[in-house]
């Protein structure tokens, strides 16, 4: 069992021939009893410091803890959003060079059409002026001919001659026949 300081105050020594001074001895006691309330006194009150202290510190194990975890959760959110970010910026990636093959492949099947399309028309182009050259030069030897061809001077004489206006008519127009009566009168008399 402890000694508290009552039991230091109240401590009773038996007396012999040659012993202590008893006045020294009571003042030495009581400066003990009074020293060692105060740090029984003191070690209670370090005792409930304690407890709060141990109390506080559990709650900080328990905040830290709390705060590892979230900080973990953190951890782990990030690097799924990383990798989420990382997967739809290379799908994003992978469309946009999907949509540039689309493209660059629809600019070069245009281009094959234009060139084509040109290719086409030149053609025509050159189709229609051979057959306007050839219609033209037939036009050109028509004429020709006709320039070509000498005037029947006899025909010339005959026509000069007072002739009547039936042969003429019939000469020219050899599809109709008879002329008319009223040309005939009106006519080269």
């Amino acid at each position: 069992m402890r000694i508290t300081p009552m039991d230091i105050e109240q401590q009773q020594f038996g007396r012999s021939f040659r012993g202590y001074n008893e006045e020294e001895v009571d003042n030495f006691l009581d400066r003990i009893a009074k020293d060692y309330e105060e740090i029984l006194n003191e070690n209670i009150k370090n005792k409930e410091e304690l407890e709060k202290l141990q109390v506080r510190l559990e709650e900080y194990s328990q905040m830290e803890e709390t705060l590892r975890n979230a900080l973990v959760n953190a951890q782990q959110s990030a690097s799924n959003i990383k990798e989420s970010v990382q997967i739809e910026a290379q799908a994003v990636i992978e469309a946009a060079k999907i949509e540039a093959e689309r493209i660059k492949q629809r600019a070069k099947q245009e281009i094959l059409d234009i060139s084509n399309e040109i290719a086409a028309l030149k053609k025509n182009k050159y189709l229609i002026l051979e057959k306007l050259k050839n219609t033209l030069k037939i036009h050109i030897r028509m004429l020709e001919d006709e320039i070509v061809e000498e005037p029947d001077v006899d025909a010339a004489s005959r026509y000069t001659k007072r002739t009547s206006f039936e042969d003429l008519n019939l000469k020219l127009y050899p599809e109709k026949g008879q002329p008319d009566e009223d040309i005939e009168n009106k006519g080269l008399n």
